[in-house]
């Protein structure tokens, strides 16, 4: 089976985002040219990864080079590049995400937009939507605490989130964000998604255990039926249509 990939430029006069995403791991293509990013990859590290065909970040916090998987976040908020790390790599995803935003306001417009664009490119690499389990559930816990996740790939955009968060801000990142940016998510990647994080004390813990849900649920739903078997080939739908295959 082909690898599931996209790549999208979402530019607006508060945010310059870059998104390359391949579902199924493996190296990703090169990021959509932009005015607003250097294209140039450094002599070293074509050196050191020469399968890698975008800009690593500076910093590397968020950056995760392996034989299956390429993952690079820089979006400027350091939470969110954490838990973006931990969606992709537990989710099976290759995933690099470059932003620039307004943070000398705050975090929302760079939080929101970068949410949105990766809802976009899942939409965009899943295409037609054949094939698919559609359907996944994830439980996974961090320490104390335990959260689950349930997504439908189903056209119809819709989110109920419950983190139960008790401080304003993880590190950089309002908590608020952390909730809104999953329901841009789901209203860019046009899926259902419920989240709750269960129990736990610590706030950190709790997003993260519910990221990881996320990923394990995404990676469920996003699974293909196999060439013979029951499914293969259909759209998962007794209406015979889901996602981008609605407007063909």
């Amino acid at each position: 089976m082909s690898r599931r990939t996209h790549t999208l430029n979402r530019i607006t006069n508060e945010t310059k985002i870059q998104v390359s995403l391949s579902l199924d791991g493996g190296p990703l293509p090169a990021f959509q040219p932009s005015e607003h990013f250097p294209p140039s990859i450094p002599t070293a590290q074509k050196q050191a990864h020469p399968d890698v065909l975008f800009p690593l970040p500076s910093s590397h916090h968020a950056t995760q080079i392996t034989a299956t998987q390429q993952i690079a976040i820089s979006t400027g908020i350091g939470f969110l590049d954490h838990m973006l790390h931990a969606l992709a790599k537990h989710a099976g995803w290759s995933l690099a995400v470059r932003a620039s935003g307004d943070l000398i306001i705050d975090d929302h417009h760079t939080a929101e937009d970068v949410f949105l664009a990766i809802g976009s490119a899942f939409n965009g690499a899943l295409g037609k939507r054949t094939s698919l389990v559609r359907f996944g559930r994830g439980d996974a816990p961090l320490d104390e605490a335990l959260s689950w996740a349930v997504i439908d790939l189903s056209n119809r955009p819709y989110s109920v989130i419950d983190f139960g968060f008790t401080r304003e801000k993880i590190g950089d990142l309002s908590t608020e964000m952390i909730t809104h940016g999953l329901e841009s998510f789901a209203q860019a990647a046009s899926v259902t998604l419920h989240i709750k994080c269960v129990y736990g004390h610590n706030n950190h813990h709790r997003a993260e255990s519910a990221f990881k849900a996320l990923a394990v649920a995404c990676r469920q739903a996003c699974e293909r039926r196999a060439e013979g078997t029951v499914g293969s080939g259909d759209v998962t739908s007794t209406k015979g249509v889901l996602g981008s295959s609605v407007n063909e």
